[in-house]
């Protein structure tokens, strides 16, 4: 691989680095202590930069001349599970692990800023977004909302994300969706409670539920075309107290995955049609609610990122004809904004998957990592 050498050279103390954060997690947008690290590194690399959103950082690498505004992102917050590595570097908070990475993609923007601040030579400014509350917090939304696109004219954007599965020289490049939406939908179906004896005195909701869950795996092969990504997953149903009790509501949550928006509404609209159907068959009441928590991940514009990586790795490791992961990522409301990409980084073919007890990062690809941002950028920025 065609590695930066001033980023090999540091590879040592990143590795201590990363191992480190992995040691100490935090969850959702409580990255307090992450956040103070960051800063601390960025104070030693003279580089400036402010808080945004919550408990996000927004670095700030100004060149020699004005010109184009370049952002990165990397994210920060673990996850809620109890680690199972037993590596020396295991996580010391109870509950709590790195199980996605984002140790590893901090310290790999922490490489990537040292390297920005000796080669300060370049027309234009790079940002670069030390993001919170990615596992589902709103992290992105946090920071669009305190004003990161209208403090700053982003010309384009780019992110990264650790892939188990693929090898560490291999890089995966989407044209448009890279990732799935998620929404959430509620279903609460209100009977009349009573005795299990006399259910001819009773609105039992239980069969009005059985419908409907048997009824939403018709919507995906009769709705949405075969050439179409989706997914609809029951995943709580809640009612009953006892044995002997007919409740009086039985409450039903899922999950929705698509890669166009057109099958999103689609799927929306469908089991909207189903609950009012439902309610309607067995003389029940069902209020339906559905929230788009994420949009799709589009890359609007990979070349960029598809040329970088081609000078790393060799065009022949470029994976660009991959399907998209039906895992969604909150980076996909960055692309709504702007233009740029996502993309993913090898982890290793024999990599525990992400979001797994005995995951961990690959701190080899810290340094593909940090010198893929660095070709990115080379690529985008004019140069002096």
């Amino acid at each position: 691989m065609n590695l930066k050498p001033e980023i090999e050279a540091c590879f040592a103390e990143l590795k201590d680095i990363r191992q480190y954060l992995h040691s100490c997690p935090e969850v959702g947008l409580e990255t307090v202590e992450t956040v103070a690290f960051v800063k601390n590194k960025l104070d030693d690399f003279g580089i400036s930069y402010e808080n945004i959103g919550v408990n996000s950082l927004l670095a700030k690498v100004d060149g020699s001349e004005a010109g184009k505004t370049i952002a990165f992102r990397a994210d920060m917050d673990a996850l809620e599970t109890t680690e199972e590595t037993g590596l020396p570097y295991e996580s010391k908070v109870v509950g709590r692990m790195h199980a996605c990475g984002h140790d590893g993609h901090t310290t790999t923007m922490l490489a990537f800023a040292r390297y920005l601040a000796d080669h300060r030579n370049f027309k234009g400014t790079v940002l670069l977004l030390f993001q919170s509350g990615e596992e589902g917090f709103g992290g992105a939304l946090k920071v669009i909302e305190d004003g990161l696109f209208k403090k700053y004219d982003i010309d384009s954007m780019f992110g990264l994300h650790n892939w188990p599965g693929y090898a560490e020289n291999q890089i995966v490049i989407h044209h448009g969706a890279c990732m799935a939406s998620e929404d959430r939908f509620d279903l609460i179906i209100r009977g009349k409670s009573g005795h299990a004896s006399v259910p001819h005195l009773c609105v039992e909701p239980f069969a009005a539920v059985a419908d409907f869950i048997k009824s939403a795996q018709t919507i995906i092969p009769r709705k949405i075309s075969a050439h179409d990504k989706a997914v609809i997953s029951i995943t709580q149903v809640h009612g009953g107290s006892a044995y002997n009790i007919i409740p009086d509501e039985v409450i039903i949550r899922g999950n929705v995955r698509t890669t166009a928006d057109d099958v999103q509404d689609t799927i929306e609209e469908s089991l909207g049609q189903l609950a009012k159907g439902i309610a309607t068959t067995y003389g029940v009441e069902a209020e339906f609610t559905y929230n788009r928590k994420h949009p799709v991940l589009i890359n609007s514009t990979p070349e960029p990122a598809i040329k970088a990586a081609a000078r790393i790795v060799g065009e022949e490791n470029v994976l660009t004809n991959e399907l998209p992961a039906m895992g969604s990522e909150d980076y996909a409301f960055y692309m709504q904004k702007t233009k740029g990409c996502f993309a993913w980084i090898g982890n290793g073919k024999d990599s525990a998957v992400i979001h797994n007890s005995k995951y961990d990062f690959n701190d080899d690809i810290i340094l593909v990592g940090a010198t893929f941002f660095a070709e990115i950028f080379e690529e985008v920025m004019q140069q002096v």
